[in-house]
């Protein structure tokens, strides 16, 4: 079996930055709107927009991509109940190299305080 890891860390005030510059531009370009409902259903959106940054991120760090290949952040979406377990959902390309690779399973493991937000992603797969 292969596994690749992905981390990320992020600081909320960040996301809040780009955010209050951008606003619903930015959180339509990175965002699914499944994510953008349940984030700004909060009281604070931040800490868990840049907990889905995070995921985001680290889904990138973790899978190997060609040189020149860009996913669309959207492509990659965290879903779950509020208080359980958490998974990633993948369309488009992001799904397709998962798959090509010979992944067949994503653990995602998140956590965001006041000021800071981070995401580990684990990647399973066979051997080619």
């Amino acid at each position: 079996m292969k596994i690749r890891v992905g981390n990320d860390l992020i600081e909320n005030s960040r996301i809040s930055e780009v955010y209050t510059k951008f606003g619903k531009k930015f959180l339509e370009k990175v965002f699914t709107e499944i994510e953008i409902d349940y984030c700004l259903g909060k009281k604070d959106p931040i800490p868990h927009l840049a907990a889905r940054f995070c995921c985001k991120e680290a889904f990138i760090k973790a899978i190997d991509l060609p040189d020149g290949v860009a996913l669309d952040f959207r492509e990659i979406e965290l879903t779950g109940n509020h208080f359980g377990k958490k998974y990633i959902k993948l369309t488009g390309k992001a799904d397709f190299y998962f798959r090509e690779q010979g992944f067949e399973e994503i653990t995602v493991s998140i956590t965001h305080t006041e000021n800071y937000a981070n995401a580990v992603i684990l990647l399973y797969g066979k051997e080619s």
